[in-house]
């Protein structure tokens, strides 16, 4: 019995453990959990800074990073300018006048001018439609605004105009600038020139005698058996070789005198010396030496565009004069040899000469700017631009190297 008993206590306790233990496929999703379970744990002890890579569609993925970088700000360049701003309720007309409004092959402007009008505009809300005209009826356009044009007496009677947003000087097209040296030294070869030599060497002359003078009877280098003469001869040599600041040493004053006129006239070569070199400058054209233009114009045949920029009276120094109705025929008509040179604003005279010379004048300016008509708190925020510092420095560098 009690082998029956033992018998039924183990089949007992095997038939309570197999009722305990899972089934083999039972184990396997356990371990499976298990390790999903783990996975879990460890994704969220991840941190920020080392994301799980998760792949994500192409398209979404440009979507987010677009949403997450700002817009780019609108560009400050005038080739981005739209041609209407607002209702478009006020005409503006504007020329394509080079540098100061170019008109790009698509049909935008750019040039400083745009600048200029598209601040002022925004600043005082003008909603505008850009008209674009010719240069040769932009003085003539009946819109609210109209740019650029050159100031006149007659533009001050008929319309408001703003101050000058650009001071320029008068340019001649088809004369030299800088010229090559055979340029400069043909320059030298004229009467004012030689003239200039003569009344120099007349000095020379003077200072020699007086230096001769007061020196000749105890300094050695001046005695001289065949006269008188001969001995101004030398004095007028000291008087060249001083002036020049050559100094060969040959010849020095032996008395007080001679050392006092010897000290002046070194003092006053100082001042001969600068003035001769800056006419020798301003003969041959070289780029620093600019000449005033009654001077350039002289002895010349001159063209120039009447639509009032650039007046018959400042070029009163021409031998002749011809008005052409575009600065095209005036071009052709020196390519033709018609006439000596044109007569332009440097500036625009720079843009349209092509690989023709321009030589830059003094003693008369012309001076871009707008007309307007009504639109004051336009007008006032164009003037307020204008004087700004940060306007007169744009327009000091983009043009001081020109």
């Amino acid at each position: 019995m009690f082998r029956d008993f033992k018998s039924l206590l183990a089949a007992f306790a095997t038939a309570c453990w197999l009722s305990a233990a899972p089934p083999a496929h039972a184990q396997d999703a356990h371990a499976q959990d298990d390790t999903g379970a783990a996975a879990a744990a460890t994704a969220s002890q991840r941190t920020p800074e080392t994301p799980a890579a998760r792949p994500s569609p192409p398209d979404a993925a440009m979507d987010e990073a677009a949403s997450e970088q700002p817009l780019p700000p609108r560009p400050a360049s005038p080739e981005y300018m739209p041609t209407t701003r607002g209702s478009g309720s006020v005409a503006v007309a504007v020329a394509e006048v080079p540098p100061y409004a170019i008109r790009n092959a698509d049909g935008r402007w750019t040039g400083p001018a745009l600048d200029l009008f598209r601040a002022a505009a925004e600043e005082s809300g003008l909603d505008y439609t850009l008209v674009p005209t010719s240069p040769d009826a932009i003085d003539n356009s009946d819109a609210a605004v109209a740019f650029p044009v050159f100031a006149t007496a007659s533009l001050a009677q008929e319309a408001d105009r703003s101050l000058p947003f650009h001071v320029d000087s008068v340019g001649l097209i088809g004369r030299s600038a800088g010229g090559g040296f055979l340029d400069g030294l043909a320059g030298l070869f004229n009467t004012s020139f030689l003239r200039v030599v003569l009344i120099v060497s007349a000095v020379l002359l003077v200072v020699g005698a007086i230096f001769y003078f007061v020196e000749r009877k105890t300094n050695e280098g001046l005695h001289a058996d065949d006269g008188r003469m001969h001995g101004i001869g030398h004095g007028f040599w000291w008087a060249g070789v001083t002036a020049t600041t050559i100094g060969y040493g040959d010849l020095v004053p032996k008395t007080t005198w001679g050392r006092v006129v010897a000290m002046i006239w070194m003092l006053f070569s100082m001042a001969l010396t600068a003035i001769l070199t800056a006419y020798i400058i301003s003969l041959t054209g070289a780029r620093g030496g600019r000449t005033d233009l009654t001077e350039a114009v002289s002895g010349l045949a001159v063209g120039y565009v009447t639509d009032g920029t650039i007046a018959g009276d400042d070029l009163r120094g021409a031998d002749a004069l011809r008005e052409f109705p575009t600065m095209d025929a005036a071009l052709a008509a020196y390519d033709e040899e018609e006439i000596d040179a044109v007569a332009a604003p440097y500036q625009q005279a720079r843009e349209m000469a092509g690989d023709r010379e321009v030589q830059r004048t003094s003693g008369s300016v012309v001076m871009p700017v707008f007309r307007v008509t009504g639109q004051g708190d336009f007008r006032v925020a164009l003037d307020r631009i204008i004087l700004s510092p940060d306007w007169q420095s744009r327009i000091e560098q983009e043009f001081s190297n020109r």
